[in-house]
């Protein structure tokens, strides 16, 4: 758009700049607080008289419009967009996650103005139409020594009156910026300038200039939208939730610098050199669940390569977890077998540990006489965990688990494994019978190292006892020890009903899984965090202690890594059932003759019912053809019932339907087109019932 175009106020040109430049972190909370409502305090300000004078003026770009992600500045650590930007709002208003999070001084004033806002507009009926169906995007950047702030796009389309209002008033200036206005707001009472600018149909704003500039010298290089691996993630949401969210790796790991510290901030850069994520998710009342996909630098070697070949696995070792674990870090696959073959190759490749590793992996095995592979790798199956629990009465503990094929089998190689280590080293440990469990030690410097790679150094010389078909590794034997009281009391994280539920909506499959409960870790003494993350999750106990479950899992699927987080409230907790109760709910939730999808009515669409008749109970997935060849449905099966996406195809190979299942029931958006492949009805549904 050329410079006329970008002038609309008739003042006087003025150079004079609101100096911003440096913040201090009261003021850039502020800022951060109103960047996210500016907009809608800016369209109550002008109220309903907007939408009379739309009637008469309605100017339009005409022809093809500017992309909105290039006035993204490339440096963005994330970027959220919505396309309703009213309801995602109201409805988080009114979201227990909304009033929770209130509770926090930081996120107080949000919520006041965001109710406030939100009930000045509803008398707006027709003005809500305008604004709900165009593009909002939020970022966030760095932008001076750590210092972080948003930068806010929005769709003007149509909106010449607000464009015209904005551009002219009180306390506001203007200077050049490469042939575009930047205007300049300040707000006395703050004692903050707003600067924003038009481009195209666009509005940009900041409380930090050199976004607006970054903005400006940016918009033409189109840096994101000409990244394959931006591309890549972004075309997996389209059209996916009511928001996504993209994060910029690259970006985000300094910011995380300033929460996490260099050290944790390093550790994830070097195990999860991912580029990008692309997140959607919907507003819900008790959680929150992004889905998505990221990818990653596959030239390192990490263990993102590995899991593209070793598979997936299941959360069984939760069976043998304390309900007060605080963090469950898992890695799953198909088999472990297949897990150390990749491992090991790759680390026999490394130029910078290879050579290491090989000679110290053979000396390890002749100084044993062992073989790892047949001695070690054989027996264990499809899951391991590095756990942290937080005793009430002790320090917190950590401890190694592994799930063994078979019980048997698995003490068999741990007694032989424990005889040759016993053989070569001088260290004499008398094994402890503890309430009928053995408790051994084992004296084997690195050897978790050697077949678990590097993220298991933390455990040296352990202790270890078995549980089932669990192998549970502790420095500390009193770990151990609370393990087996723990079983033995069935007090254990699987019997949770909270923890069934929350597992049961983000799905047990996976290559990597983290799971937090955050009240728990607030009272951590110890383990595996240091203590500046500690502090700073104290220091907003009274917010973690209603955030109950976090998790955050993700497995490789077609060259790419799908990817769930999940968060969830106080109010996701369940009453426990007792044993009889939680039997005949197992029993009942299985349909062992058919699944049946439900009927949809729709005048505008033909949607017939399909009976979906399983020929194999322990089937991942489902699908039919018509007599032409072409897909007639495609659904996810787990247990016996539809779980996971469902597509439904007209007979000419069009989509027709496209929803997903949770246990049987209708869950999430459901989208619905006709033959052309136009969008003639979406529908919202929680728990199979539909949300009006």
């Amino acid at each position: 758009m050329g410079q006329n175009e970008n002038e609309l106020s008739s003042s006087g040109e003025s150079n004079q700049e609101q100096p911003s430049s440096i913040q201090s972190e009261k003021s850039s909370s502020k800022s951060n607080r109103k960047i996210f409502i500016v907009i809608f305090i800016f369209i109550v300000a002008v109220g309903g008289g907007i939408w009379m004078i739309q009637k008469f003026i309605n100017p339009t770009s005409g022809g093809p419009r500017l992309n909105p992600i290039n006035l993204v500045p490339s440096n963005a650590f994330f970027i959220m967009e919505t396309e309703e930007p009213y309801s995602v709002w109201s409805k988080l208003a009114k979201t227990q996650i909304w009033k929770t999070l209130s509770k926090d001084d930081e996120w107080k004033e949000y919520g006041s103005l965001l109710e406030g806002i939100e009930e000045q507009l509803s008398s707006f009926n027709s003005l809500l139409d305008i604004v709900d169906d165009r593009s909002i995007y939020i970022s966030g950047h760095l932008y001076h020594r750590g210092n972080y702030d948003y930068l806010f796009v929005f769709d003007m389309e149509g909106m010449g009156v607000l464009r015209s209002w904005l551009s002219t008033g009180n306390n506001l200036t203007k200077r050049k910026f490469n042939d575009f206005t930047i205007y300049e707001k300040l707000e006395k009472e703050t004692k903050q300038t707003l600067y924003f600018t038009f481009i195209d149909n666009f509005f940009i704003g900041s409380y930090t200039h050199t976004l607006v500039e970054k903005s400006i010298s940016e918009h033409q290089q189109a840096n994101l939208t000409r990244s394959f691996d931006f591309i890549e993630v972004q075309k997996k949401t389209i059209g996916e939730g009511v928001i996504r969210l993209f994060l910029n790796y690259e970006t985000l790991y300094p910011y995380l610098v300033n929460s996490l510290g260099a050290e944790y901030t390093d550790v994830m850069k070097e195990n999860l050199p991912l580029f990008h994520s692309g997140f959607f998710f919907d507003v819900e009342e008790s959680s929150l669940l992004l889905e998505g996909y990221s990818n990653y630098n596959d030239s390192l070697a990490t263990y993102l390569k590995i899991f593209e070949q070793s598979g997936t696995g299941d959360l069984d070792i939760a069976k043998v977890l304390p309900t007060n674990t605080s963090i469950y870090f898992s890695i799953g696959f198909d088999q472990f077998t297949d897990f150390y073959k990749a491992l090991d190759q790759q680390l026999r490749e490394d130029p910078q540990y290879g050579e290491d590793y090989a000679v110290y992996t053979k000396k390890t095995e002749k100084f044993l006489n062992i073989d790892i592979k047949e001695d070690i790798a054989s027996w264990i199956d499809d899951e391991i965990a590095v756990v942290q629990v937080e005793p009430k009465e002790s320090n917190t503990q950590v401890a190694l688990v592994i799930k063994a094929k078979d019980a048997e089998l698995a003490k068999e190689k741990m007694d032989f494994l424990s005889k040759q280590v016993k053989k070569k080293t001088p260290v004499k440990f008398k094994t402890v019978n503890y309430k009928g469990y053995e408790i051994n030690f084992m004296s084997v410097k690195g050897f978790f190292n050697l077949i678990l790679g590097k993220l298991f150094n933390y455990f040296d010389r352990p202790y270890y006892t078995i549980i089932d078909e669990f192998v549970i590794f502790s420095n500390e034997p009193q770990s151990l020890r609370m393990f087996i009281d723990t079983y033995l009391s069935e007090g254990t994280l699987d019997r949770s009903i909270s923890f069934k539920g929350f597992i049961n909506q983000l799905g047990e499959k996976h290559s990597a899984m983290l799971y937090l409960q955050l009240p728990e870790l607030v009272n951590t003494n110890g383990g595996m965090l240091d203590d500046e993350t500690v502090k700073l999750l104290q220091k907003r106990r009274n917010v973690m202690q209603d955030f109950p479950q976090i998790a955050f899992s993700m497995y490789p699927s077609q060259d790419i890594y799908q990817t769930r987080a999940l968060i969830s409230i106080d109010n996701m907790i369940f009453p426990e059932l007792n044993q009889s109760e939680m039997a005949t709910v197992a029993l009942d939730t299985v349909n062992y003759d058919s699944i049946l999808l439900s009927e949809v009515v729709e005048e505008q669409i033909d949607i017939s019912a399909i009976d979906i008749e399983l020929e194999d109970l322990g089937a991942k997935s489902q699908s039919d053809e018509y007599e032409n060849g072409n897909a007639k449905y495609e659904v996810g099966i787990k247990n016996g019932q539809k779980h996971g996406n469902y597509f439904e195809y007209f007979e000419t190979g069009e989509l027709k339907i496209k929803g997903k299942y949770k246990n049987d029931l209708k869950s999430g958006t459901w989208k619905y087109y006709d033959e052309e492949g136009n969008l003639v009805k979406r529908e919202k549904y929680r728990d199979g019932e539909l949300v009006e």
